[in-house]
């Protein structure tokens, strides 16, 4: 199986849950990548002892289980930005590299995996870039690196 199917098939799975973590796939319509949980797929890897991340950790207080750090941030050609994000959860880690349209509120996944440098490579099927609204995480995520890259987030 491809390596950017794990988190979609886990993310599906969890979308009839009825838990919180299930709102980034539902509100995808089932396409959709949750990070919320995918410190908890077969997508993570062990966290390695006495690493320092090479970061900055960004506030998300709808998920406290979880820590993100924003890692890289840079402005894509068509004016979106694409942001390289670390979640340690539960002693795993998992990176996600992401896109972000600050002026519109769009948010999408372009890839997952257990190291960076595979994350800024694979891909994952995330659908088309997608509002935020109603969706807490992707929201604080949004903010913080549409701040970083000196484009704030647009108001809702």
């Amino acid at each position: 199986m491809k390596m950017g199917m794990v988190p979609l098939l886990a993310a599906t799975a969890l979308a009839g849950c009825g838990n919180p973590a299930a709102n980034d796939t539902a509100a995808a319509g089932g396409n959709g990548v949750s990070l919320r949980n995918l410190g908890e797929t077969d997508v993570a890897a062990p966290a390695p002892d006495r690493y320092t991340v090479q970061g900055r950790l960004i506030p998300t207080p709808s998920d406290r289980g979880s820590r993100y750090f924003l890692l890289r941030d840079r402005t894509a050609v068509g004016g979106t930005t694409i942001a390289i994000i670390r979640q340690e959860h539960a002693g795993r880690v998992a990176y996600a590299r992401t896109e972000v349209d600050c002026a519109r509120r769009l948010f999408h996944v372009l890839g997952v995996a257990p190291n960076r440098a595979l994350a800024e490579t694979e891909q994952a099927y995330d659908g088309p870039l997608r509002p935020i609204s109603g969706l807490p995480l992707r929201q604080e995520l949004a903010s913080y690196v549409c701040r970083s890259a000196g484009t704030p987030l647009a108001a809702g």
